[in-house]
């Protein structure tokens, strides 16, 4: 298990308060992630849903082991009913905008002392949270994680995290994305900072371009009504892909503190150019207007490819281009390095694999016997796709559990996204429809 999963026993969490754990993202994240902890002995406190629902402990039990039907521990071994049992799980009814459910949740924890309160809501509903846990009798160390979309532009990530920071201290909050959670985007930064060989080839100088996508292979289906309130640029590129960016290109951090690796982030992310509308193709998958929750004439974009640069001395006119999309011809996550041309005729990158397998793959030229030409060759390595036996959601937790911030976005970071996504929300490209299964519009 990494060490940055290591922290002070003093300043654990002693509860762990879950709204939106009956939804989707629950079904989906949340619960394999409680399981995952408590097998690696790393939950061992009472775990509270919250929702509108009139569930029961036993209903909440139930979606638990349900969820976890066809989950797969990272160790290949099936999953421990005895574990599942052992998991402290309770469900409170409640409206997460009214005070009585605060209240009641109080009542409930008793004598907590470091409650962490989980937000997986709309974020309009961030603030209601905040002050419903500072008007109630929750500790002041309660601590507050926020899942994405943390606001839908500039102002109002700003006006949301005012709002927050007015009702409690900002070091409480705890903003999510889990991508920076995941050990192949941490791997990024390791490679780099850890072989002066790349590092130093990793400028203007010596690079062509750079290329970042996650194509997804599942499309929309049963999240319609969720989709068509973001689109593929504010569900993935806003956030998940801009951290990938800012991971992989930006300075070393000065020391391995957490200040310095957030502050080496969004100083990268303040330098990335925003996104114009006339280098950017938006697509559509053809029947995504036939799904439920999804309007007959929608414009919400399910593909996009931008392109940009980053104005900095390292990067500067390099191309950057940043590619996704639903309903495409496979799953995969991967940032692509390309080295100026050899003269050998033979492509030089650096490929950082996310998904499907966690890797880093170095196509390289070498002799070829027969010909006494150069010819490409790949030398891979694979490595963990997680951190031991948590996956990116279970980090998540457990590192707010234990008041650690490296794997959580600040402000700065979610302001400096929102800033380069900007131009696309004010003039949106024209939409191209794409077959199913395919690899999306050219971009």
């Amino acid at each position: 298990m990494s060490d940055d999963l290591h922290d002070d026993p003093s300043e654990r969490a002693d509860a762990l308060v879950m709204f939106g754990l009956t939804g989707d993202l629950g079904e989906k994240k949340l619960f394999p992630a409680l399981y995952e902890l408590q097998a690696a002995g790393r939950l061992g406190v009472p775990v509270i849903g919250v929702g509108r629902s009139e569930y029961t402990d036993e209903d909440l039990g139930r979606m638990l082991r349900e969820s976890l039907d066809g989950y797969t521990p990272a160790d290949g071994s099936s999953v421990d009913a005895s574990v599942v049992d052992a998991i402290d799980l309770s469900y409170l009814s409640g409206d997460s905008t009214e005070s009585a459910t605060y209240d009641a949740l109080a009542d409930r924890l008793g004598s907590t002392d470091r409650p962490v309160v989980y937000a997986a809501l709309p974020p309009g509903i961030f603030g209601d949270v905040a002050r419903g846990i500072a008007a109630s009798s929750f500790p002041d160390t309660t601590r507050l994680v926020c899942e994405k979309p943390f606001g839908d532009d500039v102002d109002t990530a700003r006006a949301l995290y005012d709002e927050i920071t007015d009702a409690m201290a900002p070091e409480r909050l705890f903003i999510v994305d889990h991508f920076l959670a995941k050990s192949a985007i941490e791997n990024m930064l390791t490679v780099r900072s850890s072989n002066p060989l790349i590092e130093n080839s990793m400028c203007s100088r010596f690079v062509e371009r750079i290329d970042i996508e996650m194509h997804e292979s599942g499309d929309v289906d049963g999240r319609g009504s969720f989709y068509e309130s973001v689109g593929a640029v504010d569900d993935v590129i806003q956030n998940h892909l801009l951290q990938m960016l800012a991971v992989l290109t930006m300075e070393p951090p000065a020391d391995d503190s957490d200040e310095a690796y957030h502050a080496a982030r969004s100083t990268l992310l303040a330098t990335v150019v925003p996104f114009a509308p006339d280098a950017a193709t938006f697509g559509q998958y053809d029947g995504y207007r036939d799904l439920d929750d999804v309007a007959d004439d929608s414009t919400v974009e399910t593909f996009a490819a931008v392109r940009t640069t980053i104005d900095n001395e390292r990067w500067r006119d390099v191309p950057v281009t940043i590619r996704t999309g639903k309903a495409l011809a496979a799953d995969s996550t991967v940032a692509t390095i390309t080295l100026q041309p050899n003269g050998a005729g033979v492509d030089n990158r650096i490929r950082f694999e996310v998904k499907p397998q966690a890797s880093v793959t170095f196509d390289i030229a070498r002799l070829d016997p027969d010909t006494h030409e150069p010819t490409p060759v790949s030398v891979v390595v694979c490595g963990p796709d997680d951190h031991g036996a948590l996956g990116d959601y279970a980090v998540m937790l457990d590192n707010a559990m234990g008041g650690n911030t490296r794997h959580f976005a600040r402000i700065e970071d979610v302001v400096g996204a929102w800033r380069v996504v900007a131009p696309l929300h004010a003039d949106a490209p024209e939409l191209v429809t794409y077959e199913p299964g395919s690899d999306g519009p050219d971009a």
